[in-house]
This record gives C-alpha cells, structure tokens and sequence, in this order.
C-alpha cells in the first residue's frame, strides 16, 4: 500500500517492537516528502508526530513551525492547534511559577502537563518528579498518579511494591481509582501476596466511591474463588468436577475446533500481527499500535495503552479493554469492547483519541463534556473479512466502517482472495 495511514505503528509483541518503530519512521518519511512539497494535510500530521513523538524525537518547536505552515494554507486543524497550543504554553508558565512555590495542586497539575504534552514537551521523568513532590504533601490525586505511574513503569522503573505503597496512601483517603489498583494488585498476586478476600474488599470500596468498573471485577475474583475451591481434591481425594458454566465453555471450544478442523480457526494469529487502524488512527479494539494483546482459549484479549479525547474545554483520559472471540474459517468473527476513565483535566494539547465511540458517561455536546470515572457500556462488533488487508464491522448493529491494516491476513493457510 503506498499511501499508509498515520495510524500503523508499533505492536506491542516483543517480536514485532523493533519492525513497529520502522513503521512509524517509514511513515513519518513518507509524510515529510509530502509535507515538503505542500501538502497542508501532511504538514500537520509531521507537526503531530513531532509534538507526539512518533517516528522521530518530540520536539515542540518543530511541530509548532510545521502547524504554521499548515495554517498559512488555511488548514482548520492547523489554525485550532495553534491556538490551543499558545493558550497551553500560558497555563504551563503559569503552574511552573505556583508549582516551584511548593504549590501541591500546582505540582500535581504539572505533572499531567509534562505527562501529556501540555505547553511543554512530553516529558515522563519531570512529570514522575513533579507528580512525587506534591505525594510528599499529602495531595491525594499526585498519591494515586505516582502509584500509577510506578504500577506502569512510565518515567520511572516499575516497581509494583512501590505502587501498592502510594495506592495504598490514596486508598486510605478515599480514593476510589487506587482502591480499585488495590483490589487489582491483590487478585493478581503482583506486589502483594494474592488474596481474594482482601481483593474484594478493595474493590468493594472502589464501588462504593463510585468507580463502576470493579462492579465486573468483582465478578471475575468471585469466579476464581469459586473455581479455586471447587478445582481442590475433595475429602476422598477425588478431584471436584468442572463448574456447568466451565464445561460448557470447554465444549463450546471443542465444538468449534472439530467443525473447523485442527488449526484451521481463522486468523487469529493473523490478526494478532495486524496492525489495525481506521481514519488513519490506530485503534483501541484490535491489535494495533495502542494495545497490549493477548490469546487465550481461542480469543485474543487486548487491553489498549492510555488515550486521550479532547474538546474546546477539556481531556479525558482512558482505556480500552476488548474480546475477539467466534471466528469462522469464512473471516468473519466478533468484538466486544469497553471504555474505562481513568481521568480528567481540562485544556489538553495532545491529540485526540482514535476512537469515536462514547467515553464512560461522557457528554460531548456543544464541545464540552462531563466524565464519571469507572466503564462505559459495552460495545459489540460484527466483523467479516473484505480482502487481504481490510476487514468490515458493523457496531451494535446499526452502523459499519472499515478497518485496515498494512499486513496481508490469512483464514487457516489461505489468504482470503479479493
């Protein structure tokens, strides 16, 4: 494909990382030769990887310079980012000047502006000592972004002990989202001994502080505890059955592999490898550039990296998580997915989220909106296979797009043929 959309990048395979950075950089090529020649279009999105970093080092004077040359050809996207990024760079002076004065709200705020890219350029070290000073004063958001951030490994090395430490903290004052990390830590075992018990009773808090997704958390611990007690040998030694919903699950999977035949299950590994984007953007539901994918049991889950959707008035910052499941050797196969907030500023200059769909309970009417941290309701795709590189989904049944992607993809051994 010659013109290769802006959203093919880097996949979040270990084999794949290295021939995902040349993507970007073989793109952002691409788009300077293009933006070099005119091309107002090409100019912003080079002032875009530039801001964000992608296929090149961000540098924030560069992206500004390119944005203008697209806004002397009255490109629209052009002229608004400039105008959000000047009124950003006055915010960013601003916060630096309270924040030095040991201003805790002022260094927490710096932190997210550091972190996303906001009058300044992304930097993830500044933004993890920012976030630290005002933690050390007690400021609870700071307490819970610094878990965070030690929980991902952004800016800092990953320390899941140090994590628990600071959630903890934000936990204990009432901080629904670290209460939820707590409950998370612990049915997981990673920072702290696993115990579902005290899992539960995070997430229990999380729920009662309004952060909805722990309701579905709480389901799945719940579904462990009862597989774990049922899975020990019984008193006369005999190990328990499987649970009716279990078999039914492992019948429902063998059904299908007999009816396809051994290996013929269409194209998971295929759409692992994929890349997939729509409108140039990488997206949150597939395996792409944003997401961290994995195959279990005959579906690939995929857990998208942080994203961003902006107005005229503010940012909200989330998740994806999603389900690829019944796939037919015809290519065709389905996805549910949803969207968690995770948080919320306002006046961001980093670009907008991929994916169009409705954000938790957020209201984006007359370019401003409300957020409620915690899931949004569950979307369902109904996805089929067009030809090697592109694939059809319709959502909820009432309305399709295509999506496509830059790697040939196959059902069984076959390519599907045009």
């Amino acid at each position: 494909m010659k013109n290769i959309t802006l959203g093919i990048a880097l996949l979040f395979a270990s084999s794949a990382a290295t021939a995902g950075n040349d993507v970007w950089q073989t793109l952002f090529k691409e788009k300077l030769k293009e933006a070099n020649q005119g091309n107002s279009s090409a100019q912003f999105d080079i002032g875009s990887m530039y801001q964000n970093g992608r296929g090149v080092s961000p540098d924030r004077t560069k992206a500004i310079d390119w944005y203008q040359k697209a806004a002397a050809q009255q490109n629209d996207k052009a002229i608004s980012r400039l105008k959000l990024l000047q009124a950003n760079e006055e915010r960013f002076k601003k916060e630096t000047a309270s924040a030095s004065t040991g201003n805790p709200e002022s260094q927490y705020k710096l932190g997210n502006m550091y972190t996303e890219g906001v009058g300044t350029n992304i930097d993830l070290v500044k933004a993890a000592e920012s976030y630290e000073q005002s933690a050390n004063q007690g400021f609870v958001k700071a307490e819970y972004k610094l878990g965070l951030i030690y929980y991902e490994g952004t800016g800092v090395k990953a320390s899941k002990k140090t994590a628990y430490t600071w959630f903890k903290k934000a936990a204990d004052e009432n901080y629904a989202a670290a209460q939820y990390y707590l409950g998370k830590m612990y049915a997981s075992g990673k920072g702290v001994k696993r115990n579902y018990n005290t899992s539960l009773e995070w997430y229990s808090k999380a729920v009662d502080g309004g952060f909805n997704q722990a309701r579905s958390e709480m389901i799945e611990v719940t579904e462990k505890m009862k597989s774990a007690s049922k899975s020990r040998p019984a008193s006369s030694g005999k190990v328990a059955a499987k649970t009716p919903a279990a078999a039914k699950r492992s019948a429902a999977l063998a059904g299908k592999e007999d009816s396809a035949g051994a290996g013929k299950t269409f194209g998971i590994e295929d759409l692992m490898v994929a890349a997939w984007s729509r409108d140039s953007e990488p997206v949150s539901y597939l395996p792409s550039a944003i997401n961290n994918c994995r195959t279990e049991k005959g579906k690939i889950a995929c857990y998208s990296e942080n994203q961003t959707r902006e107005s005229a008035s503010g940012t909200v910052k989330f998740k994806t998580k999603s389900i690829m499941r019944d796939f037919s050797r015809d290519g065709s196969f389905q996805v549910s997915y949803r969207n968690l907030v995770i948080d919320a500023s306002s006046n961001q200059d980093n670009k907008a989220a991929s994916d169009s769909d409705e954000i938790g309970g957020m209201d984006n009417s007359a370019e401003s909106f409300t957020v409620q941290t915690g899931w949004g309701i569950e979307h369902v795709l109904e996805c089929q296979m067009l030809e090697e590189s592109k694939v059809n989904c319709v959502k909820n049944k009432t309305h399709s797009f295509v999506l496509v992607s830059p790697q040939t993809v196959a059902a069984g051994n076959q390519a599907i043929k045009r």
